[in-house]
């Protein structure tokens, strides 16, 4: 019967390291800077392994309008690859954590 209870003891200390280590790793992401460009570096992008993006840059030759629709073509793939080099980060990080777990809204 005490069996039980050392298990779940040992469940619960395992589950609070596991929770100290994410915040560990969401820390991390907050430090990780994941940049791209496009159209020979005129346009730049960084974003966090948090996914927030925190710089663009866009060369103001870019800003005229007969350039609008490739400016905007740019802005989603450059959005769109450095998010997905911030999961890849953070799914990688994440799952270092949960010892490779398959963690539903982790990975």
């Amino acid at each position: 019967m005490f069996d039980g209870l050392k298990d779940m003891g040992k469940l619960l200390k395992q589950a609070k390291e596991m929770k100290s280590k994410m915040q560990d790793v969401q820390k991390e992401l907050k430090k990780v800077r994941v940049s791209s460009s496009a159209a020979n570096d005129k346009i730049k992008i960084v974003v966090t392994g948090e996914l927030e993006v925190i710089e663009l840059s866009i060369e103001p030759s870019l800003l005229d309008p007969k350039h609008a629709s490739s400016l905007e073509k740019a802005l989603v793939k450059l959005f769109n690859d450095a998010t997905n080099q911030a999961k890849t980060i953070a799914t990688q990080k994440l799952s270092e954590v949960s010892g490779g777990l398959d963690i539903p809204g982790l990975t």
